[in-house]
């Protein structure tokens, strides 16, 4: 289990990062208007907020999951442990 997040936190990492990177300024495009220069800092700002939003949403996902694991293990610990014997130990 452990290795299949470790696979699937640097799936989603990459797809945050290339996700926010589309909010990124690019050198070549020139701006001839404060609307228009407006208009392009207000989209990449929307998308940057996004990026936030689905970073967030994995940290709280993967809580979640490792908090579950940790009770899962407990557990099965728990149910693996033998009995300790009861009642006065006959020689």
């Amino acid at each position: 289990m452990l290795k299949v997040m470790a696979v699937v936190r640097s799936l989603y990492l990459i797809f945050v990062v290339g996700f926010a990177a589309r909010g990124l300024p690019l050198f070549w495009s020139v701006t001839r208007t404060f609307d228009e220069q407006y208009a392009r800092c207000s989209n990449a700002l929307k998308i940057v907020q996004n990026a936030a939003w689905l970073a967030i949403a994995w940290i709280a996902l993967e809580t979640a999951v490792g908090w579950w694991m940790v009770a899962r293990g407990r557990a099965a610990a728990l149910e693996a442990k033998p009995a300790a014997p009861q009642g006065p130990a006959q020689a």
